[in-house]
C-alpha cells in the first residue's frame, strides 16, 4: 500500500517547501484523508475519489468549505461541526465499525485532541498489510485494539520531545510528544509479542 503525504502542516506558518500545504494524505484509488485549507483551490482540479476526514480543525477539513467534487467520510461529531459545509454527499461513519472503500478497509478510533472538533485515527488495512494514521492526538483510545498487528504507525509530529497538551474538564487536548507516542508502539509490540 503506497502512501503519499501531500501536506503536513498544522496551523502554523510553512518553513519550507517541504512542510507548506495543510494535512492530506494520499491513498491508492485516488483516496484522500483529510483536506486542509491549503487545498481549497486545488480540490475540484485534483478530483478525488473520496475525502475521509480525522477531525473539523480547518487545517484538516478547511478545503471542503466550498465542498467536494466526491463523497466525503466523517464522524457525526465532525459532521455536525462542518454542517454550513456545501458537501452533497456526506457519508457517516462510526468509530470501530470497519469500512471498505476500493478494496481498502478502514476503522475509525476515537483519540482525545480536541473538545471542539472530537477527532479519529485511523486503522487502514489493504490485502495483509495494515498501519495506523492519526495526525494529531493527546491518547488513543482502545490503544492495543489500534496497534495490534500494524506493519506501520503515522503520528502526530508537533513535539518531538514534550507533549503539547492542556487540562481541560475530563480530557486532555492538544498534542502527543513523538517520543511518547514511540513508547506506545514499544510498550503495545512488547505486550502483544509484535516484531517491532
Amino acid at each position: 500500500m503506497k502512501l503519499i503525504f501531500a501536506g503536513t502542516r498544522g496551523e502554523i506558518d510553512a518553513r519550507t517547501s517541504l512542510h507548506r500545504m495543510h494535512s492530506r494524505l494520499w491513498l491508492p484509488g485516488n483516496i484522500w484523508i483529510d483536506c486542509g485549507a491549503d487545498w481549497l483551490d486545488k480540490i475540484k482540479e485534483l478530483k478525488p475519489w473520496a475525502v475521509i476526514l480525522t477531525h473539523a480543525h480547518p487545517d484538516h477539513a478547511g478545503g471542503l468549505k466550498r465542498g467536494a467534487p466526491c463523497s466525503v467520510y466523517a464522524t457525526p461529531e465532525t459532521w455536525e461541526t462542518i454542517k454550513s459545509y456545501p458537501i452533497h454527499s456526506r457519508k457517516v461513519i462510526q468509530v470501530r465499525q470497519p469500512w471498505h472503500i476500493h478494496g481498502i478497509t478502514f476503522e475509525a478510533f476515537p483519540v482525545e485532541h480536541s473538545l471542539l472538533a472530537p477527532a479519529v485515527g485511523y486503522r487502514i488495512a489493504k490485502a495483509d498489510v495494515s498501519v495506523f494514521y492519526v495526525p494529531d492526538l493527546v491518547r488513543i483510545h482502545e490503544r492495543q485494539q489500534a496497534l495490534s498487528g500494524i506493519a506501520l504507525y503515522i503520528g502526530d509530529g508537533a513535539s518531538i520531545t514534550r507533549p503539547l497538551i492542556r487540562r481541560r474538564e475530563d480530557a486532555s487536548i492538544g498534542h502527543a510528544s513523538i517520543r511518547d507516542q514511540l513508547e506506545w508502539c514499544r510498550e503495545d509490540a512488547w505486550s502483544l509479542r509484535l516484531p517491532c
